[in-house]
């Protein structure tokens, strides 16, 4: 039995998933499987990993084109690893990262997920590294994170790409919920975030690519499923910390309806915000009109080739 199980979910990413199997190939702690769980891809993703020898991988076939929660579900229920760690089939792992997350699991036993930062690429000249809700002073050090949810108050401390999780705490059948089109990954977050503790090493061991044609992340929201975060308040009463990040993203996905002026999903998802979890910044920009956020969207993507980031943190 493997210590890790890796899962890449592969729909259509040729001119990607190479690089990304060999950053995997890579990695200097190497007690590991690699199951690659193939979405029905049309172009010839599948052929590029077939011709990759190494017996750590295993390819499995989706029936049918089921989406990424579900690829993942599947990825998952195949592992025999004591640990999940997820990979996107366009995102690179650091040589270390493997290695990083065994020494968190060895360190810190109370904890049963695990992460690292990452850096953002844009472009080749546009790369970032976001900016975190934990002190500087705490930078190359590895610790359980004191409140998931204040942490990730900016920006996520880890993304899909860079996070495991114990085998064991799959005690359900579907760990991502595949009725959840549109990021699935903040239900799980708040999911698992809310149940067990986090252990975190802050260093940049990830890159997660953003210069990727057909990402979810650049398509319209307005036909598709968000988390139903409404679902999570009776946890978050008990939980101040859950109830700002609940709030965060209802922020962030109602700006989101508004750019695509789908105003009845906006003002949906508005209904149960606190607007006092808010900043003075948020407040105002969810008052704008929607030309303010579209110009404002423009301005952000202009500074963000020149490696400048703003936001509305």
């Amino acid at each position: 039995m493997p210590l890790f199980s890796v899962i890449i979910p592969l729909y259509n990413k040729e001119n990607y998933v190479q690089q990304t199997i060999e950053s995997v190939l890579q990695q200097t702690f190497a007690d590991f499987e690699l199951i690659v769980v193939n979405d029905s891809s049309t172009d010839k993703s599948v052929d590029i990993v077939s011709k990759i020898s190494d017996p750590r991988i295993q390819i499995i076939q989706n029936p049918n084109n089921a989406g990424l929660s579900t690829t993942r579900n599947h990825g998952i229920s195949k592992a025999s690893g004591k640990i999940i760690t997820l990979l996107d089939a366009d995102d690179l792992w650091l040589p270390t990262f493997l290695e990083t997350i065994k020494n968190l699991y060895e360190t810190f036993p109370e904890a049963s997920l695990y992460g690292t930062d990452y850096i953002e690429k844009y472009t080749e000249q546009e790369i970032l590294e976001p900016k975190k809700n934990i002190s500087i002073a705490l930078k190359g050090t590895s610790f359980v994170v004191s409140d998931f949810f204040d942490a990730n108050m900016f920006q996520p401390i880890f993304s899909q790409s860079n996070l495991a999780f114990k085998k064991e705490i799959c005690v359900e059948s579907v760990i991502f919920n595949p009725q959840i089109t549109f990021a699935e990954d903040i239900d799980f977050y708040i999911k698992y975030g809310s149940k067990y503790k986090v252990a975190y090493h802050y260093e940049a061991l990830a890159e997660v690519r953003f210069d990727v044609p057909n990402q979810m992340s650049k398509h319209s929201i307005a036909s598709k499923t968000l988390p139903d975060l409404d679902r999570y308040e009776s946890i978050a009463k008990d939980n101040i910390s859950l109830k700002k990040y609940l709030d965060l993203y209802r922020y962030i996905f109602a700006s989101l309806y508004l750019l695509e002026n789908a105003i009845p999903q906006r003002n949906a998802m508005l209904q149960h915000i606190d607007y006092a979890n808010l900043t003075f910044k948020q407040r105002l920009l969810l008052k704008s009109p929607r030309f303010v956020l579209l110009l404002l969207k423009k301005i952000k993507g202009f500074l963000l080739k020149r490696n400048v980031r703003v936001t509305s943190f």
